[in-house]
């Protein structure tokens, strides 16, 4: 087999050294990026009674244009105004002081506060027993207020916020006293407060910028102005998606990582490990029990690896961190555009669905090594958000050169049974030992200044389920909240009867319900939301939702603080054994369908981008089909959503389709009407609804396309994506002059050489190939084949692709030595491109090892196509025609995977392996059937295939229907005159000369001679395939040796012209002419059906 750089034509050489060259590259990028939280939270503090004109601006008119700005910036804005709504009721549980000191913390350091003539709630010389409860109360957190017993809670907030510490980012309004002498006493104060008042506000103006203002409508202004001023400087830039969510992985990382204690035998045995992991590394499976300490763990290791190799490119991703985290679409666009970024490749269109996004990771892998390598952190792959997905095929089974993972899970699921079938290094995260928990036990009662009696100590660390650090860690933190020392006991001995971590959650939320004096009602409702959500919802959704005032939502937000994680301003649980437990306790189907119908109000009524996010979740999550319907193909929100989230996009359109909404009628409806969109909008959408099979919708939109052309690019357009759709149904006639017109106006448009004409060149050949066109077909590929090489480069994915198809074009021409040059050539260049383990790679095995299989090479052909059939599998896996999910290139990629198995049944058959190859030849078919309908030619192909299994097995009758269902399709699809309808003739008449149908097979055999020698020319092999078997039934017909002769003559001749005089063939031509012309002694018998496509 010669090398794949030795190629015949000039422009196939690849040049010497220019892959190791590219291999050799260590660029060395400046640090690891890191970016913080957008978030902000303003503490709005005011007196009650007099502010209700600013509050009601603030609210009304600040807050949305605040948020609209900040929304534009990726900043998530909030507001909190604790004294909206605070009742009597609630004041008298004497929290009110500790609720406000904590929102200002959460705030810090964005406050604003407004003061006019009043000082609020204070102690008077008659003392109030609930401000003095409420005094106490709090300065068990905020000791510091013993020492201001006697003033307003207003004022501790302004203490708190920016007279304690200096805060530059604290905003001070002060309203003119004519306002409030114009309006009566709820405006004015005592003389004893008006002197507390009037100190307090000396003191405001020495420390602090201050701004007066007349009116309520003058402090609107100055407030909004100064507010954009502050955040403008706070964010200067605005942040693209990919800092925003780098910032959250980081900040998630660094909150477990501070908190980690112990590790120091992991982290070794990791640092080890990566260190002997270089040119052929294999990668490292962290597993452990849920709860076990792994993200922590992976926070903390790779914090300490940055740290030490401050030059290398260490990516981290922890599934659940973040609202997208658990979306493998997302994370693999965050992967590939980290990668993209760090190297400062060449920026391409990173692909919108799932499908493309697999199969372009590993080339990005490969970036990244020829690049200086990486190290990929990925956390928690058995919590993607799809189940199916945690089969891993998304995940290369073999990495490049200096490309090392991490990965983590759980050890009881589906991913780990995956990754265990990979062979690759696990490493065991152990359950805590004794000593280990006790240290834990000390470290965290520490930090709040308690411990505990020995007695303690052993009973907690004793506990069977506490050599879990998610289990000690919960246990501990309800220990340190206990208010009663006398009843610590019997709250250790509660909290150790649960029999697992989701219990002690249930037992840690009856806590909550009882410290909050609440039924389970108001705890419940706001965790099934949670629990309902997509990926959670911030604040002021919950809020709203549930109708909650701001004080009863910040009491509920401190209560449930270890169980909620506020991420990037979205509540959603910390851990999922919570999940768990508020799933046991609370999810009645009546709460359930309450809650998902206030969902569904509320996100009807919000901005698109939250609409379009959340709305079609719930609509699907309650089954309101048609309603999804209507709203995923309103073209507003449609476009949204193709843009911004087009994995959700295809879910809810096969959703659509599986109750009967027929939601591309729908979309199509609506586009066709809308009066503002152009043709990119629908070529866009015809796209989408062509990889999802709806081929009448996306003709009706392409045609639509072309009655909006703005230019003549536009024109190449739409007549690319119609003969696209043509060709992919086998409409080949009508698809034809779409793509020549198309590459006449490229060649126009951006000259003879260009990346867009040898793009149109590849799709016209691709459309002469399969038409038999192959005079036309090959100048094409060989002109775009020298365009990509000079333009693009050899080592690129299109010239890949160039090859690729030159070789198939070949192989059809029986130019064997040719095909196989350009097959090894695009699978050199594609394994270069994209790694050993890429569909395009398969795509190119399964090729050549057809070629193979047709020069009876079978132990070459069954090796690569069974290579070919695990990387296909390995990627989409069994392909089954009842669970095919269609998306961007899934159709494309299904059909590769049924050839590949249609192809390997060849060589069981060539091998006697019946059986197999039956099983093959019925998965393959079904594949196609379910992809492309059951009159397409490649549904034809694999009936013929089979069709020779049931020759060999000497079933005829089978054998015959098969080929005479190929033989239908083929006519009615391609047309008589097509070299592969030629071929089905050539196999029926085989048949039927065996079932002793003479005259019928000889009509045949003419025509499939006329039809060859017009596509091929006279000698071709194909010629002379046919030219034997018509001398054979000759034979049988007892016809005369002038009748028969001349045949086996012109078959030698084509013989000796292609294989020379010293071949096989040759020699078995000579001895059935010998025999047949000469008949002497004992004829060979003559397999019925042999030679017969396969």
């Amino acid at each position: 087999m010669e090398d794949a750089q030795c190629a015949l034509l000039k422009y196939a050489s690849v040049p010497q050294g220019e892959a190791e060259e590219r291999h050799a590259q260590n660029v060395t990028p400046s640090r690891n990026k890191r970016s913080e939280p957008r978030n902000i939270r303003v503490f709005f503090s005011s007196t009650f009674k007099d502010m209700l004109e600013e509050r009601e601006l603030v609210a009304k008119k600040v807050t949305p244009a605040l948020r609209s700005f900040c929304a534009n910036r990726g900043i998530l804005f909030n507001q909190v105004d604790l004294r909206w709504g605070i009742t009597q009721d609630q004041s008298q549980s004497g929290s009110s002081i500790g609720i406000c000191l904590t929102e200002v913390d959460k705030c810090r350091p964005w406050f604003v506060s407004m003061l006019g003539e009043r000082y609020g709630w204070s102690q008077t010389e008659s003392k109030d027993e609930l401000l003095t409860k409420t005094f106490a109360n709090a300065s068990a957190k905020f000791p510091w207020i013993s020492t201001f017993s006697d003033r307003s809670i207003t004022e501790l907030e302004i203490r708190h916020a920016a007279l304690n510490t200096s805060n530059t980012r604290a905003l001070f309004f002060f309203r003119d006293p004519q306002y409030a002498h114009a309006r009566g006493p709820d405006f004015n104060e005592s003389a004893q407060n008006t002197s507390k008042l009037n100190r307090l506000k000396g003191e405001i103006s020495d420390h602090c910028t201050v701004s007066d203002y007349a009116t309520p409508q003058e402090f609107g202004e100055k407030l909004q102005e100064q507010l954009l001023d502050l955040i403008s400087r706070e964010f200067p830039e605005v942040p693209s998606a990919l800092s925003r969510e780098r910032a959250i992985h980081h900040a998630f990382a660094s909150a477990r990582a501070s908190s980690y204690i112990g590790g120091e035998p992991y982290v070794y045995a990791m640092n080890c490990f990566l260190a002997s992991q270089v040119d052929q590394p294999k990668p490292l499976v962290v597993i452990g029990a849920s709860g076990c300490g792994k993200s922590a763990l992976l926070s903390h290791f790779t914090k300490r690896y940055e740290d030490d190799h401050t030059k290398e490119f260490v990516l981290a991703h922890f599934i659940g961190c973040s609202r997208l985290s658990t979306d493998l679409g997302k994370m693999l666009t965050r992967i590939i555009n980290e990668i993209t970024s760090r190297f400062d490749l060449t920026k391409e269109d990173v692909a919108s669905d799932l499908r493309g996004l697999c199969d372009s990771f590993p080339k990005y892998l490969w970036e990244a090594s020829r690049h200086g390598g990486m190290l990929l952190v990925i956390d928690a792959v058995d919590q993607l958000h799809d189940k199916d997905l945690q089969a891993l095929r998304w995940l290369p089974e073999h990495f490049p050169p200096h490309v090392r993972l991490i990965v983590s899970c759980a050890d009881t699921t589906l991913a780990m049974d995956t990754l265990r079938e990979r062979n690759w290094r696990i490493l065991q995260v152990q359950p805590l030992d004794e000593a280990t928990r006790k240290n834990i036990i000390s470290a965290k009662l520490q930090e709040a200044s308690k411990s505990l009696s020995p007695h303690h100590v052993d009973r907690i660390s004793g506990v069977p389920l506490a050599e879990n650090p998610l289990f000690l860690c919960t246990l501990l933190e309800e220990v340190k909240v206990h208010g009663s020392f006398e009843t610590l006991d019997s709250r250790i001995a509660e909290c150790t009867t649960a029999t697992d971590i989701p219990a002690l959650f249930e037992i840690v939320l009856s806590r909550i319900e009882k410290d909050l004096g609440s039924s389970d009602s108001l705890v419940g409702d706001c965790l099934v939301c949670v629990l309902l959500s997509r990926r959670g919802l911030t604040e002021g959704e919950l809020i709203s939702i549930l109708s909650l005032a701001q004080v009863v939502w910040s009491e509920l937000a401190i209560a449930l603080g270890e169980l909620l994680e506020n991420t990037s301003g979205f509540y959603n649980f910390t851990h999922d054994h919570v999940r768990q437990a508020v799933r046991a306790k609370y999810a009645t189907q009546q709460r359930v369908s309450c809650m998902q119908n206030l969902l569904i109000e509320y996100f009807r009524g919000v901005d698109r981008e939250r609409s379009c996010d959340e709305l079609p979740f719930q609509l699907l999550q309650g089954n309101m089909m048609n309603e999804l319907g209507r709203l995923v193909t309103t073209p507003d929100n449609f476009f949204f959503l193709l843009n911004n989230n087009p994995f959700d996009l295809y879910q809810y359109f096969h959703a659509c389709k599986a109750v009967g909404v027929n939601a591309p009628a729908m979309l199509t409806a609506a586009i066709c009407e809308t009066s503002w969109m152009n043709c990119g909008k629908m070529l866009q959408a015809g796209k989408l609804l062509q990889d999802l099979a709806f081929y009448r919708e996306a003709e009706m939109l392409f045609n639509k396309g072309q009655q909006v052309v703005c230019h003549s690019t536009e024109v190449a357009n739409v007549k690319d994506a119609l003969g696209y759709l043509y060709r992919l149904q086998a409409r080949y006639d009508e698809a034809c002059p779409l793509f020549e017109g198309a590459l006449s106006i490229q060649q126009r448009e951006y000259g003879l050489e260009s990346t867009e004409v040898a793009s149109s060149m590849c799709n016209l050949a691709i459309l002469y190939r399969k038409m038999g066109n192959f005079v036309g077909a090959e100048p094409l590929y060989t002109k775009s084949c020298e365009i990509r090489s000079k333009l693009l480069g050899v080592y690129h994915t299109e010239t890949g692709q160039s090859y690729n198809g030159l070789g198939c074009l070949y192989q059809d021409q029986g130019k064997d030595k040719l095909a196989e040059e350009h097959f090894l050539i695009a699978l050199s260049i594609r394994e270069n491109c994209n790694g050993p383990n890429h569909p395009d790679v398969a795509m190119t095995l399964t090729n050549l090892a057809s070629l193979y299989l047709s020069q009876a090479h079978y132990d070459d052909a069954e090796r690569l196509f069974t290579r070919a059939l695990h990387i296909y599998e390995s990627i989409y896996g069994e392909s089954h025609p009842v669970r095919l999910r269609c998306a961007r290139n899934e159709i494309i990629a299904q059909q590769d995977v049924a050839h590949t198995l249609a192809y390997l049944a060849g060589v069981y058959v060539e091998r006697g392996k019946y059986t197999a190859a039956n099983l093959l030849f019925v998965r393959a078919i079904a594949i196609k059937k379910a992809l492309l309908g059951p009159r397409h030619p490649e549904v034809a192909q694999s009936l013929s295939d089979m069709g020779v299994l049931h020759a060999r097995m000497k079933d005829y009758d089978t054998a015959l229907d098969l080929y005479q269902q190929c033989l239908s399709i083929r006519i009615e699809v391609l047309g008589k005159d097509h070299p592969d309808t030629a071929q089905s003739m050539n196999n029926v008449a085989a048949i039927l000369v065996d079932k002793g149908m003479h005259g019928e097979a000889e009509h045949m055999y003419k025509d499939a001679l006329a039809i060859t020698e017009a596509k091929f020319g006279p000698t071709h092999q194909n010629v002379c395939q046919t030219l034997l078997k018509l001398a054979n039934l000759h034979q049988r017909q007892k016809k005369s040796l002038s009748k028969i002769e001349p045949l086996y003559v012109r078959s030698l001749a084509i013989l000796k012209q292609h294989y020379g005089e010293v071949h096989p063939d040759v020699a078995l031509c000579l001895n059935d002419y010998a025999v047949r012309a000469h008949p002497v002694g004992n004829a060979r018998v003559v397999t019925p059906g042999a030679g017969a496509e396969i």
